[in-house]
């Protein structure tokens, strides 16, 4: 997701930055320090001018319950620092990104944040940034929220998804071990981290850290998806049809479970069934091409070729570059000209 063509684009910077960022302590120690020295200067600002006011010590940061789904989501809410409004930072997390954005950048500016709520502010902006892929800003928000509160493990697991959509893997694994070590039954951050070690090439630890996610966390259907994934690279088709199974009880309006199952029941030769999980699969998200070519796969193998071309067409009007649609219809043609 990175730009491209040019140094300017923010993986370049990204890519800079994270190589400073964890080689370089100078620079480590700026980026800690200037944040915090215009925060006391906001702090001071309020004081001098509201009589009586003293100075609020840093708060302990507070998690939250883990967030159901990979990528960025709706950061949890914090309880309020003792003093301030409920809702003080409601503003930073209702309504369309660039209003979070504009809310969160104006509460930073008023001087009206107190202790952890500004590290929060931080976060939900670069939460904001991050869903709108202004990749640069965001990452520059979760690294001040971190320098602010390094406590509070939902800033590194955020950063670490951050690092996943930039391509690397590396250092999404670095936030993703701090997370757990801050927050060791956090479900969603061994599921995080299970994806990054499968994007490694590392699938006997990713299939341990998504098992673990789902061993704390039995809601999270991502993990049931991502090592159906890790199983379906191993061809193990009762463990991908397991976690089908799952998924579908999980998330019944959610094309992967029939994807998944369909994929299963294909391999070991139950092809109405598979037809059956497809088609289910296509009327949930008819824009997904997995579902028309793997429907057309089951087809064809029932010697059904007018069937198969059909949704091979279907497939291509999506992408007409799919290599395993045309891959498949050539399979096609070849069997039809031995006939």
């Amino acid at each position: 997701m990175s730009a491209k063509g040019g140094s300017a684009g923010p993986g370049s910077w990204l890519s800079a930055h994270g190589r400073l960022w964890y080689d370089d302590r100078w620079y480590r120690l700026a980026w800690i320090a200037w944040p915090q020295a215009i925060a006391l200067f906001l702090f001071a600002t309020l004081w001098l001018h509201q009589p009586g006011q003293g100075f609020i010590p840093w708060a302990k940061p507070i998690g939250d319950t883990p967030k159901n789904q990979p990528g960025p989501a709706n950061p949890p809410i914090a309880p309020p620092l003792a003093g301030q409004p409920a809702d003080l930072l409601a503003p930073c997390k209702n309504g369309q990104f660039a209003d979070i954005v504009a809310a969160c950048t104006s509460l930073l500016a008023s001087g009206n944040l107190k202790g952890s709520n500004i590290a929060q502010a931080y976060w939900h902006r670069g939460w904001a940034y991050h869903s709108l892929k202004q990749y640069q800003q965001a990452m520059s928000d979760y690294d001040r929220a971190i320098s602010m509160a390094p406590g509070f493990p939902e800033f590194f697991n955020d950063r670490g998804v951050l690092w996943i959509a930039l391509n690397n893997n590396e250092r999404a694994m670095q936030d993703f071990d701090q997370t757990i070590l801050l927050k060791p039954d956090y479900g969603l951050a061994h599921m995080n981290r299970g994806i990054t070690l499968r994007n490694l090439n590392r699938p006997n630890e990713a299939l341990v850290s998504l098992s673990r996610a789902i061993e704390l966390d039995p809601s999270l259907t991502s993990a049931f998806e991502n090592r159906a994934f890790v199983y379906e690279d191993r061809s193990n088709w009762r463990a991908v049809y397991d976690d089908a199974m799952k998924l579908i009880e999980l998330a019944p309006d959610y094309r992967m479970g029939y994807e998944f199952r369909g994929h299963a029941y294909l391999e070991v030769g139950q092809q109405q069934a598979a037809i059956a999980d497809f088609t289910k699969a296509i009327a949930l998200d008819p824009s997904a091409i997995y579902g028309y070519r793997m429907r057309g796969r089951a087809y064809y193998l029932m010697n059904q070729y007018d069937d198969a071309m059909r949704d091979y067409d279907a497939a291509l009007r999506i992408d007409p570059k799919d290599s395993d649609t045309i891959s498949f219809i050539n399979d096609l043609r070849r069997r039809q000209r031995g006939r």
